[in-house]
């Protein structure tokens, strides 16, 4: 069962939605993905795309986040994903908007919101890295110099840079690949 894996809910297990339409980020490679990012979220916003479980945005806040916002499209994931926010104690700075990821970022945009981390994991080779990226910065909802974590497959390598993203770090731990990027506007 996975866990967070440092700060005020460190050691926590959380529950992940079974069968085979998720993959869960396993707890080695969240734990190297978070080692790379380092402090970075202290008081930040965090917006947590595709969220499954909430694993990321969930560490994000159990490490100083002042918010996250969890967004997933499937019923059971929302669910879980309050759950387990209640569990750790991080309900009170938690929000899930259970839409397509397009739809959430419409709402978020219009909302005014910008967030200093984006966490997105996308269902794999579906052509929605891109299209993502593209929305997020369409949308102006992440701020001048905010962090993007894409998870994806080998097939699938984020083109960020041609939205205004300079890669930071590019990681592969197994099946599952990383790429950090930070945004810089204009």
């Amino acid at each position: 069962m996975p866990r967070i894996i440092s700060g005020t809910a460190g050691g926590i297990k959380i529950t992940t939605l079974e069968g085979r339409n998720t993959r869960p980020t396993t707890d080695r490679a969240k734990e190297a993905l978070f080692s790379m990012l380092g402090d970075i979220f202290w008081d930040i916003d965090v917006l947590d795309l595709f969220a499954g479980s909430g694993s990321l945005g969930l560490e994000a806040l159990s490490r100083g986040a002042a918010s996250t916002v969890f967004v997933d499209q499937n019923a059971r994931c929302a669910s879980i994903i309050k759950k387990n926010a209640i569990k750790c104690s991080l309900w009170d700075k938690s929000r899930i908007i259970k839409a397509y990821a397009g739809k959430a970022i419409r709402i978020l945009s219009e909302e005014g919101n910008r967030f200093g981390c984006i966490f997105m994991d996308p269902p794999y080779d579906k052509g929605l890295v891109s299209l993502s990226i593209e929305k997020i910065v369409s949308g102006d909802i992440i701020g001048n110099e905010g962090i993007l974590v894409v998870e994806h497959s080998d097939k699938e390598k984020p083109d960020a840079e041609r939205f205004g993203f300079a890669e930071l770090k590019s990681r592969n731990y197994g099946t599952v690949n990383f790429s950090i990027y930070r945004y810089k506007k204009g």
